[in-house]
């Protein structure tokens, strides 16, 4: 394990900052941000079809979403792991952690700068994330659950923007799909990170609180889930959409948006349930 963070730790030596490699002023006003079957209203099993207009609009408020979870969770990251200042943390690992923190600050000035490029700032993008946090932060990097959580949230984030960058190619804007590459190229080095972490931590874990673990995972990867991959009632008004909340419950409702989340769920429950083997854990239904 020490022999991998060592090459994460070199591969990571050098920073690239996202604001000054993301060529801003490639953005392309008529293309979406993410693909049209990737959205939660737009998608094959949409009732209404939207208007051209609307349907770019609403692919920034997708997108921003995204970037809102991206936000959340590199937050809780670097609060936890900055808040002993990696005292009592082996080097190797710190330098790691470090990086790492070094990197997410950079994707969040990032986030930031898509979330208001879309006109959404100050507006609530994510469902409830109220219990998620609560319970995040009762976790300290020195436990395998908080490595299992980043872990399964970047995993779920990235798998969607794989998707978008395999589905969309050169369909969606240019920026957007910079922004997406970048991440990902980050994100590959950092779910390895967090698996090492995961796995060097395991082994500490009864078998009962493995048991116990699993359960509360199925738990906060479907409220997750519910958060970040479903459109607030406050998001759909921001685009002056008739009826916001009924279109907030119509695609919570959508049997295409379920399959999506457990596709995005999917490889990390794989990896969980290789490492953490009480029994092997199945993708959770994620409606709001």
């Amino acid at each position: 394990m020490t022999t991998t963070l060592r090459h994460l730790a070199s591969l990571g030596a050098q920073y690239h900052d996202p604001m000054a490699a993301i060529d801003w002023r490639a953005a392309d006003d008529t293309r979406p941000w993410l693909p049209p079957a990737l959205l939660s209203l737009a998608g094959p099993e949409a009732q209404d079809p939207m208007a051209p207009e609307d349907l770019l609009r609403f692919s920034r408020v997708e997108f921003a979403r995204l970037c809102a979870a991206g936000l959340w969770l590199e937050g809780l990251l670097i609060s936890r792991v900055m808040r002993n200042g990696c005292l009592t943390t082996m080097p190797v690992e710190a330098r790691v952690m470090l990086q790492e923190v070094r990197e997410e600050a950079g994707h969040s000035l990032m986030f930031v700068e898509m979330i208001d490029r879309a006109g959404l700032g100050g507006v609530t993008l994510l469902g409830d994330i109220r219990l998620l946090t609560r319970v995040a932060h009762r976790l300290n990097p020195d436990q395998p659950e908080f490595w299992a959580m980043v872990y399964i949230g970047e995993s779920v984030i990235d798998t969607l923007a794989l998707k978008t960058l395999r589905e969309g190619e050169d369909a969606i804007c240019p920026v957007a799909r910079q922004v997406l590459q970048f991440h990902h190229r980050d994100e590959a080095r950092h779910m390895a990170a967090a698996r090492v972490f995961l796995q060097t931590r395991v082994d500490a874990m009864s078998p009962l609180r493995r048991r116990l673990f699993e359960t509360a995972l199925g738990f906060l990867l479907r409220r997750f889930l519910r958060a970040t991959l479903y459109p607030t009632e406050a998001s759909l008004r921001a685009m002056g959409l008739k009826d916001p909340g009924g279109m907030a419950r119509m695609a919570a409702r959508s049997p295409d948006r379920a399959r999506l989340a457990a596709e995005c769920a999917a490889p990390a429950l794989r990896y969980i349930g290789r490492t953490i083997p009480s029994r092997s854990p199945t993708a959770p239904e994620a409606r709001p």
